[in-house]
Protein backbone atom coordinates (compact mmCIF):
# COMPACT_ATOMS: atom_id res chain seq x y z
CA UNK A 1 0.00 0.00 0.00
CA UNK A 2 1.29 3.45 -0.89
CA UNK A 3 2.11 6.16 1.56
CA UNK A 4 -0.78 8.68 1.78
CA UNK A 5 1.55 11.68 1.67
CA UNK A 6 3.23 10.58 -1.56
CA UNK A 7 -0.14 10.03 -3.26
CA UNK A 8 -1.47 13.45 -2.36
CA UNK A 9 1.75 15.18 -3.43
CA UNK A 10 1.60 13.36 -6.77
CA UNK A 11 -1.93 14.57 -7.37
CA UNK A 12 -0.90 18.11 -6.40
CA UNK A 13 2.02 18.02 -8.84
CA UNK A 14 -0.27 16.85 -11.63
CA UNK A 15 -2.79 19.57 -10.85
CA UNK A 16 -0.28 22.42 -10.68
CA UNK A 17 1.87 21.60 -13.71
CA UNK A 18 0.23 22.22 -17.08
CA UNK A 19 1.42 20.61 -20.26
CA UNK A 20 1.95 22.65 -23.42
CA UNK A 21 -1.31 21.57 -25.07
CA UNK A 22 -3.35 22.76 -22.13
CA UNK A 23 -1.46 26.05 -22.01
CA UNK A 24 -2.15 26.62 -25.71
CA UNK A 25 -5.80 25.70 -25.24
CA UNK A 26 -6.20 28.14 -22.34
CA UNK A 27 -4.39 30.87 -24.30
CA UNK A 28 -6.76 30.29 -27.22
CA UNK A 29 -9.79 30.56 -24.92
CA UNK A 30 -8.38 33.81 -23.50
CA UNK A 31 -7.83 35.22 -26.99
CA UNK A 32 -11.36 34.34 -28.08
CA UNK A 33 -12.81 35.85 -24.90
CA UNK A 34 -10.86 39.08 -25.48
CA UNK A 35 -12.01 39.27 -29.11
CA UNK A 36 -15.65 38.80 -28.08
CA UNK A 37 -15.26 41.43 -25.37
CA UNK A 38 -13.71 43.92 -27.80
CA UNK A 39 -16.44 43.25 -30.37
CA UNK A 40 -19.14 43.89 -27.75
CA UNK A 41 -17.46 47.09 -26.55
CA UNK A 42 -17.02 48.31 -30.13
CA UNK A 43 -20.62 47.55 -31.03
CA UNK A 44 -21.90 49.39 -27.97
CA UNK A 45 -19.68 52.35 -28.86
CA UNK A 46 -21.02 52.51 -32.41
CA UNK A 47 -24.62 52.24 -31.22
CA UNK A 48 -23.97 54.98 -28.67
CA UNK A 49 -22.64 57.29 -31.38
CA UNK A 50 -25.66 56.56 -33.60
CA UNK A 51 -27.97 57.37 -30.68
CA UNK A 52 -26.19 60.70 -30.16
CA UNK A 53 -26.58 61.49 -33.86
CA UNK A 54 -30.29 60.64 -33.76
CA UNK A 55 -30.84 62.88 -30.73
CA UNK A 56 -28.95 65.70 -32.46
CA UNK A 57 -31.10 65.38 -35.62
CA UNK A 58 -34.28 65.32 -33.52
CA UNK A 59 -33.09 68.37 -31.60
CA UNK A 60 -32.62 70.26 -34.89
CA UNK A 61 -36.11 69.25 -36.11
CA UNK A 62 -37.73 70.29 -32.83
CA UNK A 63 -35.84 73.59 -32.86
CA UNK A 64 -37.04 74.27 -36.42
CA UNK A 65 -40.66 73.61 -35.40
CA UNK A 66 -40.38 75.87 -32.35
CA UNK A 67 -38.86 78.73 -34.33
CA UNK A 68 -41.47 78.30 -37.09
CA UNK A 69 -44.36 78.60 -34.61
CA UNK A 70 -42.74 81.52 -32.79
CA UNK A 71 -42.58 83.59 -36.00
CA UNK A 72 -46.35 83.55 -36.51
Amino acid sequence: MENASSTSSGVWNNATTLDDDLKLYLAHIRDVALKVTYIIIGTVGVLDNLFVLAVFVLFIKITDKVTATANI
